[in-house]
């Protein structure tokens, strides 16, 4: 069924969704809002599986536009599970009176451009197609599903579920698990199900650096003192790299002596939190190999001190640099003291296929097992809008699929060439930043750029970003991924490499949030000239 043309349509109603349509309403704007899931969160929507916690501190993982809410919501921990932060957004959505212009469980399954209109047509998966004249995509960059091709997966007799698809219906306990995966996920899933299992095999190709996370009550004097300072905070995330609320200093690792970087190293360990450890103590852990390696050296006996067998200590310790996306664990490495957690190192002894029974090796050996939990993360980056059922295509029938065929090519991570009136919150290559703020961010500045160009050419404008701009800004966040950081050293969904046969790719601005918002400032004061911009009856040339 066609839907009447309204001024925008929001894709996604996770953080940067929600946000984004509250602005829009406030703009005045005739706005829907579409989200595949049966409610609210994103992400987190779906990664409902045992564990799921933030890593960004519950001060900080929570819209700051809110004052109300930032000194009375409650948050009694110092990070959030999953269930509080979908509950959070729930009551954003509700107090602000949001969740009557979104449509739950409606995907977009296709979206083209019509330049003669100067609209997108939209269509759900519910047959549905939708006019409007801006396309807001908040799906993120975790949402496609990175499934392996394991051969025999369809004959085990139990259950085989992804991280983003767990059935809560199936219990574990006394069970004998087996998680393919040792990322984010795959660390949450097998320290939260770990004590209660008959036996846990975590499959490992490459092991990580993970640091535990320090999850404590927060007090009412705490929660007091940082209602205070809520200003503050803020004001120092907007100038800082990472927005981790954290002193980030530009410290040379091999300035101190092997004493004090031994000293310095023990008290972030102590603190806790991986990005506390790369950004909080030295400069330049992130693009040194020398500084990297001297992490690694105290990680790596830190892992050889807590894990006793010597045989999964070693399967356990990376060999590559502290360079892929840094987990954070409640006792994960203690876990694999318990006589009935395994580490099966797949690098040296391949998964080859799955059985009726359970997982074989290489090494001719069968793990029998009760379930099966693939943790093996997302087609990051691009994923989540080129495996669109039908595909967006811009002007000329242009399909994006194609288009980032060899590379992932925006501007700002916002705007892409020949594809006008579509943008993208929360997309690959905006800045690598913890995304509240991120998402607020690019958010406002769209908001603003609307309330501009609707009194410079109308409520129906056209914007679209020159190809030569955006070729600059992926030479950008190439450079500043080359320069900034060792992230092209190993292969990781950081890269888009941890899809077999996919290209890699540029995903983050490595330079920060405050170098990002300088560009968007610099785009403002130039009143948007830098964007292509024209009223609906005059085409672009």
């Amino acid at each position: 069924m066609d839907q009447p043309h309204i001024d925008a349509l929001v894709v996604g109603a996770g953080f940067g969704g929600i946000y984004q349509l509250y602005s829009l309403l406030k703009l005045g704007l005739n706005v829907k809002c579409i989200e595949k899931a049966k409610g609210v969160g994103g992400v987190w929507y779906c990664n409902d599986y045992p564990g799921a916690t933030t890593d960004t501190e519950s001060y900080l993982y929570r819209y700051s536009w809110d004052k109300d809410d930032l000194q009375n919501y409650p948050w009694p921990n110092n990070y959030l599970s999953r269930d509080e932060v979908i509950g959070y957004l729930n009551h954003v959505v509700d107090k602000h009176r949001l969740r009557q212009h979104i449509r739950f469980s409606t995907e977009m399954v296709g979206a083209d451009w019509n330049e003669a209109a100067g609209k997108w047509h939209v269509r759900t998966d519910q047959g549905d197609v939708i006019t409007a004249t801006y396309l807001f995509t908040a799906v993120g960059i975790h949402t496609r599903r990175n499934v392996p091709e394991i051969p025999g997966m369809d004959t085990f007799r139990g259950p085989l579920m992804h991280t983003a698809s767990w059935d809560n219906n199936v219990d574990v306990v006394g069970k004998r698990v087996g998680v393919i995966g040792c990322g984010s996920s795959g660390i949450q899933i097998s320290n939260a199900i770990a004590p209660g299992v008959a036996e846990l095999h975590c499959f490992i190709r490459h092991p990580q650096f993970s640091l535990p996370l320090r999850f404590r009550p927060v007090s009412g004097a705490e929660r007091s003192d940082i209602n205070a300072r809520y200003d503050d905070i803020h004001a120092a995330q907007l100038l800082s790299k990472m927005a981790l609320g954290i002193e980030e200093p530009d410290t040379k690792t091999m300035s101190l002596t092997e004493e004090e970087r031994q000293q310095t190293f023990e008290s972030l360990w102590r603190e806790g939190n991986s990005f506390r450890f790369l950004y909080g103590g030295f400069g330049d852990l992130m693009y040194d190999a020398e500084a990297n390696g001297e992490a690694c050296k105290f990680l790596r006996a830190k892992i050889r001190s807590i894990v006793k067998d010597p045989v999964k200590a070693d399967i356990l310790t990376p060999k590559e640099l502290f360079v892929r996306r840094p987990p954070c664990d409640q006792g994960w490495y203690e876990k694999f003291n318990q006589d009935n957690v395994f580490a099966v190192d797949i690098q040296k002894t391949p998964i080859t296929a799955i059985e009726e029974k359970g997982i074989r090796t290489s090494d001719g050996k069968l793990r029998e097992l009760d379930i099966i939990v693939l943790a093996t993360g997302f087609q990051s980056g691009g994923g989540s809008y080129k495996t669109i059922r039908d595909g967006i295509k811009g002007r000329g029938g242009v399909s994006l699929s194609d288009y980032w065929s060899e590379e992932i090519r925006t501007f700002l991570g916002i705007f892409i060439h020949s594809f006008p009136n579509l943008f993208m919150i929360n997309g690959p290559q905006g800045p690598f930043s913890i995304a509240p703020m991120t998402i607020e961010t690019e958010v406002e500045f769209l908001s603003e750029m609307l309330s501009f160009l609707g009194e410079t050419h109308g409520k129906d404008a056209v914007v679209e970003c020159a190809l030569e701009d955006e070729s600059r800004w992926v030479e950008t966040c190439g450079r500043s991924a080359e320069t900034e950081t060792l992230v092209n050293t190993v292969s990781s969904w950081l890269t888009g490499t941890n899809v077999p046969g996919k290209k890699p790719s540029t995903i983050f601005f490595y330079s920060g949030l405050r170098q990002y918002r300088s560009y968007l400032q610099e785009v403002k004061n130039a009143s948007y000239r830098v964007l292509r911009q024209r009223s609906v009856e005059k085409p672009l040339e």
